[in-house]
């Protein structure tokens, strides 16, 4: 690891206040629902701050995987009004494809239940199409929450006419 590198790291653990970037991800990918196994899954977090952390996992024999909670220290200062928002990636390349587990930018630091219930059921088939989806938010009544993803949930998520947003 580069000396820059090991500074950048050090740097999320120090800061004026709390970051939660990431909950935990555990998720499955599969093709036409055929496990794919030792694929490697990466994962880019950032905060308004422009701290930012990367890391991956490779996907075991039944193409489960899973990556660890992400908190870090903002060197931002805690300023009334400032826009502050973290944002995930969630991708992996397969036969020369890049697949969008999930993209999304959250306006909060804050850990939020909504996304920590997506994101610890990711299960993702290559043959679903990439849409823009919407699931609930908790603390704001007639507003959702957005992301882009091919995976897809028993319940609470809607998938967009991506046409109406052109």
């Amino acid at each position: 690891m580069s000396l820059l590198n090991m500074l950048r790291k050090l740097g999320n653990h120090i800061g004026a206040y709390k970051v939660h970037l990431c909950p935990e991800v555990i998720g499955q990918i599969t093709d036409h629902g055929k496990p794919l196994a030792n694929v490697k899954i990466e994962r880019t977090l950032s905060f308004s701050d422009g701290k930012y952390v990367e890391d991956h996992t490779f996907t075991d024999e039944n193409g489960a995987f899973s990556l660890p909670e992400v908190n870090i220290r903002s060197g931002q200062p805690a300023v009334p009004f400032a826009e502050v928002f973290t944002s995930q990636a969630i991708y992996f390349m397969y036969q020369e494809i890049e697949y969008t587990l999930w993209i999304s930018r959250l306006s909060s630091y804050k850990f939020r239940e909504e996304y920590a219930n997506k994101l610890k059921a990711l299960k993702a088939d290559i043959k679903d199409e990439e849409v823009l989806l919407k699931f609930q938010n908790i603390k704001v009544e007639g507003y959702k929450h957005e992301a882009f993803s091919i995976c897809r949930w028993k319940e609470d998520f809607e998938i967009v006419d991506k046409d109406s947003y052109l």
